[in-house]
């Protein structure tokens, strides 16, 4: 099965950028989860008045602190986008989406019609974009 969209009659139809750019931000997820995990790490060392904390570059004042927060909520928010967007394909399809997409398990081992992984897999990318406002 390729990642192309059923166009004939479908509501969920997206722009192909769009379709690609909600694609790849699922297949993307389980590196998110590793960013986050190791920011949220790292962001513990960092202690208060730490003078490594605010760095100089250029005549610049960087806040390290400030910039690693800003990177922990922008990748949760992410996450919590594409986590949601499962929600709207039904349970019995859910896991087997994660399958197919984030862990590249072929289709003819997932069960199922190959249509009915097409519509689902559809039905989940464009919930993807309009949670990530990629429309």
């Amino acid at each position: 099965m390729n990642d192309y969209q059923v166009k004939k009659g479908n509501v969920y139809l997206l722009p192909q950028t769009v379709y690609r750019q909600a694609l790849y931000a699922v297949k993307d997820l389980t590196r998110l989860k590793r960013k986050l995990l190791y920011l949220q790490y790292d962001i513990a060392g960092i202690m208060p008045n730490d003078p490594s904390a605010v760095m100089s570059r250029g005549g610049s004042v960087s806040d390290l602190t400030g910039n690693r927060a800003s990177d922990i909520a922008l990748t949760e928010s992410r996450i919590k986008a594409i986590e949601s967007a499962f929600k709207q394909v039904p349970d019995k399809y859910r896991e087997g989406l994660k399958d197919k997409l984030i862990n590249d398990v072929p289709i003819s081992k997932l069960g199922y019609s190959v249509n009915t992984w097409k519509k689902w897999q559809q039905v989940l990318l464009y919930h993807v974009a309009i949670n990530l406002k990629l429309l």
